[in-house]
């Protein structure tokens, strides 16, 4: 369920990785200046090591986490977004995932990422299915749809399929709330 003023909220963990996003890829100093440009409610939750109540946050910082960091390393066109999605992918289940990733086919782990989305969001579903030789994924019911969440999480699709033995993995954005559609979904297509 989304938080009492109903809004989304989010697990801070997924807020922390825009950070460490960052500093992998432009260094402490950018880290720095990314800190120091953050609203302070941003700044404390980066800066701090406790968990907030049951790991959540507002929503708000999620988003503006990405954009702050796509406004200053990036292009102002939140592409830089995708590239902390697919980061995010790459360091958050550690090694056993590439073990898993190489057996496991896209429609299950996407599955699986489905009924896993309220660990990680509590507002919203991820829905699947297969389209031809494809996947159809799509974000439904989120309470806040954000140009930024969308690419996120599309680009944390192609980064966790990458990790397996497919290649050519494609995302193909096909609508977004955020753009006045009526759903958020992508088309998902690789080779085996």
């Amino acid at each position: 369920m989304s938080g009492v003023s109903g809004k989304a909220r989010v697990q801070a963990k997924t807020v922390r990785m825009r950070d460490a996003f960052v500093e992998e890829r432009f260094g402490i100093a950018a880290r720095q200046r990314y800190r120091s440009q953050a609203t302070s409610a941003l700044r404390e939750l980066l800066s701090s090591t406790a968990e907030p109540p049951g790991g959540w946050v507002d929503f708000d910082l999620f988003i503006e986490a990405n954009v702050l960091a796509d406004r200053l390393f990036g292009q102002g066109d939140l592409r830089l977004v995708w590239d902390m999605g697919r980061f995010a992918a790459t360091h958050n289940m550690g090694v056993w995932r590439g073990l898993v990733m190489r057996h496991m086919r896209p429609s299950t782990f996407l599955g699986i990422a489905s009924g896993l989305w309220g660990s990680h969001y509590d507002g919203g579903k991820l829905r699947t299915r297969t389209v031809g030789d494809g996947i159809l994924i799509n974000i439904a019911d989120f309470p806040s749809p954000h140009r930024a969440h969308c690419l996120a999480i599309a680009g944390w699709v192609q980064g966790s399929l990458e990790v397996g033995p497919r290649t050519n993995v494609v995302v193909e954005e096909q609508s977004c709330r955020a753009l006045g559609a009526p759903e958020c979904a992508f088309r998902i297509a690789w080779q085996d």
